[in-house]
């Protein structure tokens, strides 16, 4: 196997600014300084690229974009491992609408994608727990325990954990219902709660708006595999009210805050790339 890593996604940070992006793109710089790391969007994939890079390593992140063609190729050729931002044996990527977050044997899709790749990297124990009782893949699953965020964001955000906060409670907008966005409205007025509600595009200017806040309120309808939102109000000493549906809740490193948090997420570049050194090696 050589040194060249291709990481493949649907979208990266050019199509849009999102979580996954922003992980996706720290997954690319911080390998890039150990491996030649080329990115490919999945739409663009076709099967010589494939043959062409039989004897490189492929990072795999949201894939519904790789045509059923190209995905058996890559099963049947690659060595591969699956980075999942959220759950992809369900179309609909929400197991939450079934009892104990099982999805009947007969909407299960990608089985054998999954169970054909070398590793698949968890973001948290309760995203791991979901795939193993799905697809009892124990032996492949990994709790990367975390997310990536870029150093100048880490910076941006332990400079603002020190903002003075203003009492009131925040609710973040958004067009998508599975965020809770009505259900954390409602609960912080039957508390009685002083809130806002505040969406902004631009992150650092989100950021400076979120920091000033004492409460964060969030209660998604589907399983968030860790949250980097969640995550980010507690890196600025928010206090975060949820729900057991966010995958963060269930880490060692949820009862810090602040810069002990910043410091726990800064090392996680450092926990990547020995998993893609150990998974690396065992293939040799």
């Amino acid at each position: 196997m050589n040194d060249k890593i291709i990481l493949i996604s649907d979208f990266f940070i050019d199509d849009f600014v999102g979580g996954a992006a922003l992980n996706d793109e720290e997954i690319y710089k911080t390998l890039n300084h150990h491996y030649d790391v080329k990115k490919i969007k999945s739409r663009y994939l076709y099967p010589g690229f494939i043959q062409e890079n039989l004897d490189s390593f492929f990072i795999i992140s949201n894939f519904f974009g790789i045509t059923p063609e190209i995905r058996d190729l890559i099963q049947k050729k690659c060595k591969y491992i699956l980075y999942c931002h959220d759950y992809k044996f369900v179309q609909h990527t929400n197991p939450a609408v079934f009892r104990d977050f099982i999805v009947p044997p007969n909407q299960l899709i990608n089985k054998e994608f999954h169970h054909g790749s070398q590793q698949i990297i968890c973001q948290t124990s309760f995203q791991k727990d979901i795939y193993d009782k799905n697809l009892n893949t124990h032996e492949k699953t990994i709790n990367f325990s975390g997310n990536l965020w870029s150093e100048e964001s880490l910076d941006l955000l332990e400079a603002h954990s020190s903002a003075v906060k203003n009492g009131r409670a925040v609710v973040i907008e958004s067009p998508y219902p599975q965020k809770g966005t009505e259900f954390s409205m409602n609960l912080c007025k039957a508390e009685k709660w002083n809130f806002d509600v505040i969406a902004d595009p631009d992150y650092k200017s989100f950021l400076n708006k979120l920091s000033k806040y004492s409460k964060l309120v969030f209660h998604p309808a589907t399983p968030e595999t860790c949250c980097r939102l969640v995550l980010e109000a507690k890196m600025m000493n928010l206090e975060v009210v949820t729900n057991n549906l966010v995958g963060a809740c269930y880490e060692p490193w949820f009862s810090q805050d602040g810069k002990e948090l910043i410091k726990t997420m800064r090392n996680k570049k450092v926990d990547l790339v020995n998993i893609i050194r150990k998974i690396r090696g065992s293939l040799k």
